[in-house]
C-alpha cells in the first residue's frame, strides 16, 4: 500500500483550498454589502465611487462565490471576482498605499487575491472521476476530468 500523496491529488487538493478560501474571503466582505444597501451605499460613496455599486458589488460577490464554490460557471465567477479585486485595488487600496506606504497590508492583500483568481483560471475545477477497480476490488487508476 502506497502512502504518498500523487502530485495530481495534492494539486486538485491545493487548488480546493484555494478557491475554499477565496470563496470564503469574497463572501465574508460581499453578505454584508448585498444585506445592509445603506452601509454599502455610503462606504463606496467615501471611496469616492456610486452609491449604487455598494449593493450590486455586494450581490455579485455572493453569487459568484456561491457559483465558485460548486464550480458552476468558474470561468466566469473567477473573471467577476478577478474584476472586483483589481477595482478594489485601484480605487481604494492603491491611494490608501500611496496616501500612507504603512498602509500596504490591504494592497498586499488584495494582490494575493487577484493572483489566486489568476491561478483559478489556469487550473479549471477538478473532481474525481469514477474509480475502476479490479476484480479483486482494490484501486488501480484515478483519473481526473476537467469540468466547465
Amino acid at each position: 500500500m502506497n502512502n504518498t500523496i500523487s502530485n495530481d491529488r495534492l494539486s486538485t487538493y491545493a487548488l480546493w483550498i484555494l478557491r475554499l478560501t477565496l470563496v470564503a474571503i469574497f463572501l465574508y466582505h460581499g453578505l454584508p454589502k448585498a444585506i445592509f444597501w445603506s452601509m454599502a451605499t455610503e462606504k463606496f460613496i467615501s471611496f469616492g465611487l456610486p452609491g449604487f455599486l455598494g449593493p450590486i458589488t455586494g450581490i455579485a460577490e455572493v453569487i459568484a462565490s456561491v457559483l465558485l464554490l460548486f464550480g458552476r460557471f468558474w470561468r466566469f465567477s473567477n473573471l467577476l471576482l478577478l474584476f472586483i479585486i483589481a477595482g478594489a485595488i485601484v480605487t481604494v487600496q492603491l491611494p490608501n498605499f500611496l496616501e500612507d506606504a504603512k498602509k500596504v497590508a490591504g494592497l498586499e492583500r488584495d494582490i494575493l487575491i487577484l493572483v489566486g483568481h489568476l491561478t483559478l483560471l489556469a487550473f479549471p475545477p477538478q473532481k474525481l472521476a469514477n474509480k475502476t477497480h479490479s476484480s479483486l476490488g482494490s484501486l488501480e487508476t484515478e483519473n481526473f476530468e476537467y469540468q466547465d
